[in-house]
C-alpha cells in the first residue's frame, strides 16, 4: 500500500500521471482479492461438478473412496474460504482503514469516489463468494454425512435426503432439477 501512496504522491504532481497512477492503484487493489475468490469460486465448482457425478451403488470400498475424495475437497475448500475471510479482515481492519482514507485525501473528488466504488465492489464479492462457498460447504459436509450413513450401499431413506442435496448443488451449478434423479 505505501509503494500506491508514493506512485500517487508523484502522479499528483502531474494530471495526467495522475489518471495512470490511479488506474494502477485500482488495478493492484481489485487484484489483491480477486486470485482467493477465483481460487474459492474453482473449488465450489469443481466440488459440485465431483458431487453431482456419484454413482447410485457402491461397494462399502468404493464408498470409503468417495468419501475421502470428497472430504479432501472440503478441506481445500475450507482453506480456501479462510484465505478468503483473512484478506477480508485485513481489508476491514484499522491501519488498512486509515490508510485508504490517508490515500482518498490526496486524491480529486471523482477520483477518491471512484476508489470508494472499487472498495465497496471488492467487499460486496468477497461477500457473496464467502457466502456462496459457505453454502457449498454445508451442502458438501452433508453429502458426506448422508453417504456415511448409507445413501450409496442401499439405505433408501439417506439415498432419497442425498438426492434432494443434490438437487440443491445442481440448481447451483444450473443443472435443470426436473424430473432428474443425480444419483446414477
Amino acid at each position: 500500500m505505501n509503494v500506491v501512496l508514493v506512485a500517487i504522491a508523484f502522479a499528483s504532481a502531474n494530471g495526467a500521471q495522475a489518471s495512470a497512477g490511479l488506474k494502477l492503484m485500482a488495478r493492484n487493489r481489485l487484484r489483491s482479492s480477486a486470485k482467493e475468490r477465483v481460487a474459492v469460486i474453482a473449488s465450489s465448482k469443481f466440488t459440485v461438478e465431483s458431487v453431482l457425478s456419484i454413482p447410485k451403488n457402491v461397494t462399502k470400498d468404493k464408498q470409503a473412496q468417495v468419501v475421502k475424495v470428497l472430504e479432501d475437497q472440503e478441506k481445500m475448500l475450507e482453506k480456501n474460504l479462510a484465505q478468503i475471510s483473512s484478506l477480508d479482515k485485513q481489508e476491514k481492519s484499522k491501519d488498512e482503514k486509515e490508510k485508504s482514507k490517508t490515500l482518498k485525501a490526496h486524491m480529486n473528488g471523482k477520483d477518491a469516489a471512484m476508489m470508494t466504488k472499487f472498495d465497496e465492489w471488492s467487499e460486496r464479492m468477497n461477500k457473496k463468494t464467502r457466502l456462496g462457498a459457505m453454502d457449498v460447504l454445508s451442502k458438501l459436509k452433508n453429502a458426506v454425512h448422508l453417504i456415511k450413513k448409507g445413501a450409496l450401499t442401499g439405505d433408501s431413506k439417506s439415498a432419497d435426503s442425498l438426492n434432494k442435496v443434490l438437487e440443491s448443488m445442481g440448481q447451483m451449478a444450473g443443472t435443470s432439477s426436473t424430473k432428474q434423479t443425480f444419483l446414477h
